[in-house]
């Protein structure tokens, strides 16, 4: 209903200001709109219920109810339907890929043998393990209805950037919300979310042009864009804004959910391990490093109560965040803690791993050559 009403507020208001000009001048002059709307806004602050007398009109409010909670309710039953398949399902939306239990690299290894290690030490069955290859940040997350369909994710950054006993303290965080049953109502919450955010998560897709992450070292603004993707920006933008409106509303009720679980998650996670320096030694690098937790798909935002930290831009200094603040995290580990927060290096562009991969396959061959008997 606040959706609806705030909707209806700012429809009507614009239709208020178009019908009765300041000025005895067109309502499409700029200057007339502008200082209007200036003291429309100003009498809807100090004399509210006036102005609502003034904008109220029955019919307007009826078609701005139906036009805003059909697509919110279809938002609603499209998402249950795509979370039907469980975990798997919000890895794959966030772009993860699958980890084979058998898989030969060292870094993948290590992320499936800690899985493992808490799965025995809490009683489940081992989860599906996915990767987000795309994301530089430092997050993990669990989803899932039940237990048995339960799927753990690690960013790339997360993979590459934490110690075993930090990604063990991660992972042990992400078992406490399995056990407590907060994935279960974080696949709820996440249907509501897709409801109300839809409209953003629209806009951010045709201003990327892909629902993916793009690759390590892409951006918006390269010279090589197609045109077809610039034409779309204007709609991107109209989307946006209107998903501004709910946005808000959307991450309040995350953060008065969420809060309080991830509290209970950390104390869980040095449980669990014995280990307060492991998860306490992962947030802080996660403080220490320029991209903290943040993720860049465009679902980022209607799975961010799934995460191990932050994976947007705190608003509101924090206000509407599905997160505590990290220091305060960590004084509830160690309050010794000073608050400040080592430098952490981020992971090279996609271009230094490339450049990397081939400084090391050259290295490679000539140390098998140079190990090879010297032939006759």
């Amino acid at each position: 209903m606040v959706v609806v009403l705030v909707i209806y507020v700012v429809l009507a208001s614009a239709i208020y200001v178009f019908r009765h000009p300041l000025f005895n001048e067109s309502w499409w002059d700029p200057m007339t709109i502008i200082i209007g709307g200036f003291f429309f806004v100003g009498d809807l602050l100090f004399q509210p219920f006036h102005t609502l007398e003034l904008i109220w009109e029955p019919h307007l409010a009826i078609w701005a109810a139906v036009g805003t909670l059909l697509p919110i309710l279809a938002g609603c039953l499209y998402k249950l339907r795509v979370l039907a398949a469980g975990g798997p399902a919000v890895a794959e939306l966030l772009g993860g890929r699958r980890v084979d239990p058998e898989s030969q690299n060292a870094d993948e290894q290590r992320l499936c043998h800690v899985i493992s290690e808490m799965a025995i030490a809490s009683g489940m069955s081992q989860p599906v393990v996915y990767v987000l290859d795309r994301e530089r940040g430092v997050n993990s997350f669990a989803a899932g209805h039940t237990r048995d369909d339960v799927a753990i994710g690690v960013t790339l950054g997360c993979l590459k950037l934490l110690t075993r006993d930090e990604l063990q303290g991660v992972i042990a965080h992400e078992f406490s919300h399995i056990l407590n049953g907060d994935t279960r109502l974080n696949m709820k919450l996440m249907a509501l979310a897709h409801g109300l955010f839809w409209p953003t998560i629209v806009g951010r897709i045709l201003l990327r042009g892909t629902s993916t992450a793009p690759e390590i070292g892409d951006s918006i603004f390269d010279d090589d864009l197609p045109e077809t993707r610039k034409l779309l920006v204007p709609a991107a933008c109209f989307f946006l804004v209107l998903g501004s409106i709910s946005s808000p509303l959307v991450r309040w009720i995350k953060s008065m959910i969420c809060r309080e679980r991830e509290w209970l998650a950390d104390a869980a996670a040095v449980q669990f391990t014995r280990n307060p320096a492991g998860i306490e030694g992962a947030l802080k690098k996660i403080g220490g490093l320029l991209k903290q937790g943040r993720l860049d798909t465009p679902h980022a935002e209607s799975a961010s109560h799934f995460y191990f930290v932050n994976c947007v831009y705190d608003s509101w200094f924090g206000f509407q965040s599905t997160h505590p603040p990290l220091p305060k995290r960590i004084l509830r580990i160690d309050p010794q803690f000073d608050g400040k927060f080592e430098h952490i290096r981020s992971l090279p562009s996609h271009d230094a791993v490339y450049d990397l991969r081939y400084e090391e396959s050259v290295r490679r061959m000539r140390a098998q050559a140079a190990s090879q008997p010297a032939q006759e």
